[in-house]
């Protein structure tokens, strides 16, 4: 199998992730001749990244579908608990972390990047980041996670837009929003001290 990814993607993170902690052969690789290229769009006409190729050719895009598919087709070790509870529970700090921090953090990088300072702009991508941020805080349970020993689907997601988040905030020189949450806070500096998960974010280019 390859997957298709760049450091500088932070959606590319949760799927080598994943893929380190199973312990599979799996190739990391650039999308030949750059994101929008040709060349890649012939092998994944979505041309997004992470992008899995599989052994008999099947082009899988989509960094939670890619994960899904893993845990299903090579489920030792697990990323998903045991008990509908639990796999509802780690689902939902996986939606939260995607959608709620991952996807507003680098919509306020965009912003920040082009030079947008229209503060109705920044001021509503802030908005959603914190709800985004309060939800995780909520939901964030250390057994359900490697700080409790198990790392998840969850953590896959969260570690990533935390740090993404923090170094998107420090470049525009905005408050760190995980200071007034030091769980969430906590949680990502053990992220960053742990033997995969450190490792593998150390790799994110901003």
């Amino acid at each position: 199998m390859i997957l298709y990814s760049t450091s500088t993607s932070p959606n590319s993170v949760p799927v080598r992730i994943a893929v380190r902690f199973k312990g599979l052969d799996v190739d990391f690789e650039e999308p030949p001749g750059g994101l929008g290229s040709t060349k890649f769009h012939a092998i994944n006409p979505v041309g997004t990244v992470p992008c899995l190729v599989l052994d008999d050719g099947f082009v899988m895009p989509e960094s939670v579908a890619i994960i899904d598919y893993l845990d299903e087709q090579f489920p030792d070790p697990p990323l998903m608990p045991v008990g509908a509870r639990a796999r509802a529970e780690v689902r939902l700090l996986q939606r939260i972390a995607e959608l709620g921090i991952m996807n507003q953090g680098l919509e306020l990088q965009r912003l920040l990047q082009a030079g947008q300072r229209d503060d109705e702009l920044v001021s509503s991508r802030l908005t959603r980041l914190l709800r985004g941020l309060s939800s995780a805080d909520l939901y964030l349970k250390p057994d359900m996670s490697f700080m409790g020993g198990v790392l998840t689907m969850a953590d896959c997601h969260l570690a990533p837009a935390l740090r993404l988040v923090r170094h998107a905030l420090q470049t525009a020189d905005i408050a760190d929003l995980l200071v007034t949450r030091p769980r969430l806070g906590a949680y990502l500096e053990q992220a960053e001290n742990h033997a995969l998960l450190g490792a593998l974010l150390s790799d994110m280019t901003p």
